[in-house]
């Protein structure tokens, strides 16, 4: 299982990655100003991680098969909505899950239910410490990426709004997808966001950080 996700995330960000040096190289070619190489691995690395962040929340999970009769099908699976497959019979669509469209807004409704063991019923003891250390921990390298790629945000409040623009969009997104949008799923993530900021606070990131800042 985990390693089928690290496959598609790596997928992803390869996908990204040669999207983007192409459009990153010509830009740079026509501004002519010096370059931070350090800077620019850290927004390449910022544009990968973002791209397998969303990979595995909002982005469909694409599969291909090659069955015994010749057909090549090219499979999109939505999360918690169904298949979308094209193939030598056509385009055909099967809902495989029935939509959640479940949304909670009450702040810490999830995190207590995860401590308290509410949910123990339906999650045993480690998908729910997983659930809420994956969330808490998952955007940590948006946190020290951000500063670095864009020296302009280098200030708390500027990474809580873009960690916040980005949370926010794939909360909302997973709503209209049929999957469960959450406030404590944003507090954990955005607990991430800021922990990853903090590391670059330490003297040895601020150096880098400055490093950035003078060849931007």
């Amino acid at each position: 299982m985990i390693r089928n996700y690290l496959i598609a995330i790596a997928a992803w960000c390869l996908a990204a990655l040669l999207c983007y040096l192409p459009g990153r190289l010509w830009y740079l070619k026509r501004k002519k100003t010096p370059v931070s190489v350090l800077r620019e691995v850290c927004l390449a690395l910022l544009v990968c991680y973002t791209v397998g962040f969303l990979s595995q929340t909002i982005f469909p999970e694409i599969q291909l098969y090659n069955y015994n009769n010749g057909g090549l099908t090219l499979s999109l699976l939505f999360p918690f909505r169904g298949t979308l497959t094209l193939g030598k019979d056509g385009l055909h669509w099967f809902q495989t899950f029935d939509p959640l469209f479940r949304c909670n807004l009450v702040p810490f409704r999830t995190i207590r239910s995860y401590l308290s063991g509410a949910a123990a019923q339906s999650f045993n003891l480690a998908i729910r410490v997983v659930n809420l250390l994956g969330n808490a921990l998952i955007l940590v390298p948006f946190g020290v990426l951000l500063p670095f790629a864009a020296p302009k945000a280098d200030r708390w409040k500027r990474v809580f709004l873009w960690g916040s623009v980005l949370i926010v969009f794939v909360e909302v997104v997973q709503y209209f997808i049929g999957r469960a949008a959450d406030i404590d799923d944003y507090l954990l993530n955005m607990l991430g966001v800021l922990l990853g900021y903090a590391v670059t606070c330490v003297p040895v990131c601020r150096r880098w950080k400055a490093q950035c800042k003078t060849e931007a």
